[in-house]
């Protein structure tokens, strides 16, 4: 489909939507971001949509191939080749790419802010006039915000300079919980900002017996290994208070003292606590299954740093594993779900949550985990938030369809 710089609206009512995003899965090292835009295209492209993928082929080990998605036959992928900072998606192939994937696309959904291609997919949709909508994936909350003015001044500059007034010029933002929200309206009042949670395809992640009972609790870790995510303090306060019995599984990868930190624990705790590295889907699946909670200790000891989201409880939660989870993320909600355990980024809270998860009955952690199941399926299905996303991204936030007074009309993790 080809495309104006002026082009009108004619093709509204069954628009061709280009997502532009830094990586994409199956990227190895990239996370949660890959992760959930590669859903968020499967989603569309099984609902009929016509959709073009433009993002780099960074991925830890070899490049990332157009055939190796494995996503619907109406997605055209564009991958260009990242060099030099593969973090960042950087690569000069991504000027043509995105020029392209843009000028043939109705609207644009941007994944991500502040990278190579992400910005440039700004400033291009701005040069073509395209209504874009913007995923800013926890990079507006205030821990970030604040994280980033006092520590990284020139990334604060160029947020001035460059992401703050594109997503000023964006149809609308999305967000994927109310903490989340709340960091855009504050630096964007005039933008409106729909709710709309990561999917899971419920399909793949199919739902895993509870573990055999022996005497111990085994609680599972999946992610990065890095500050806003919480493992390092969470692992300490783990070995301080674990039972002879218990097991930490922890599978993720990252760079500097801090990883180093966690492996060198891991190391001293006797064969108690398993570093499992990078770990593909079923991988995840597989170390999941034999655990009883998966932990997201996102924002302990990070001085206010803390994940939006966390694909992982979804995963999990998928699994018909209990979570785990520190308050003030998407979460909140689940204990009064019957879904899992919240506790406040503290030291002491976090000692306490670990005494309740161990004192629940193998039978209790089971009704959890199965109210977890269908609180996924139930909320998260890829069907229902790709139809959602498709709402916002396509409908007329100024008529406040989708987008009404700045609220979702989307189903979130939030209770209520």
């Amino acid at each position: 489909m080809s495309g104006s710089a002026s082009r009108p609206s004619s093709s509204r009512q069954s628009p061709t939507v280009a997502i532009v995003v830094t990586h994409i899965a199956p990227a190895r090292g990239y996370g949660g971001i890959a992760e959930c835009t590669a859903r968020v295209a499967q989603a569309w492209g099984e609902a009929g949509h016509e959709v073009i993928l433009c993002a780099s082929d960074a991925s830890e080990g070899a490049p990332l191939r157009p055939d190796e998605l494995g996503l619907p036959g109406r997605v055209s992928p564009i991958l260009y080749r990242a060099r030099g900072w593969p973090r960042w998606g950087f690569g000069l192939g991504a000027l043509p790419a995105i020029w392209t994937a843009c000028h043939r696309a109705d609207l644009v959904y941007v994944s991500g802010v502040a990278t190579w291609p992400t910005s440039i997919a700004g400033i291009v949709c701005r040069l073509l006039r395209r209504p874009f909508t913007v995923g800013v994936h926890g990079s507006l909350m205030a821990g970030h915000v604040a994280y980033i003015r006092a520590r990284k001044p020139l990334k604060w500059l160029f947020y001035q300079l460059i992401t703050l007034p594109t997503l000023r010029r964006a149809r609308a933002v999305h967000a994927t919980s109310a903490i989340e929200a709340e960091g855009v309206r504050a630096l964007l009042p005039s933008v409106p900002v729909a709710i709309v949670p990561n999917a899971v395809d419920s399909r793949v992640w199919l739902p895993r017996p509870p573990r055999w009972p022996d005497g111990g609790l085994v609680i599972g870790y999946v992610g990065r290994l890095s500050p806003e995510k919480g493992i390092l303090p969470f692992l300490e306060i783990w070995l301080a208070t674990r039972r002879p019995e218990d097991r930490l599984l922890i599978a993720g990868t990252g760079d500097g003292d801090y990883a180093a930190q966690v492996s060198a624990l891991a190391d001293g705790a006797g064969g108690a606590v398993e570093c499992l590295g990078y770990l593909p889907a079923d991988g995840v699946a597989a170390m999941l299954a034999r655990c009883d909670f998966a932990v997201l200790p996102s924002g302990l000891g990070s001085g206010g740093l803390r994940e939006n989201f966390g694909n992982v409880v979804v995963e999990a939660m998928a699994l018909a594993r209990p979570v785990l989870v520190t308050r003030g993320m998407a979460w909140d909600g689940v204990e009064a779900d019957g879904t899992g355990l919240v506790f406040d980024p503290g030291p002491a809270a976090a000692a306490a949550v670990l005494d309740r998860a161990r004192s629940l009955t193998a039978e209790a952690r089971a009704a959890m985990g199965q109210a977890a199941r269908d609180f996924v399926e139930h909320r998260f299905s890829i069907p229902s938030v790709g139809t959602a996303l498709w709402a916002v991204v396509t409908g007329d936030p100024v008529t406040g369809d989708p987008v009404t007074g700045g609220r979702a009309t989307a189903p979130s993790p939030e209770r209520g």
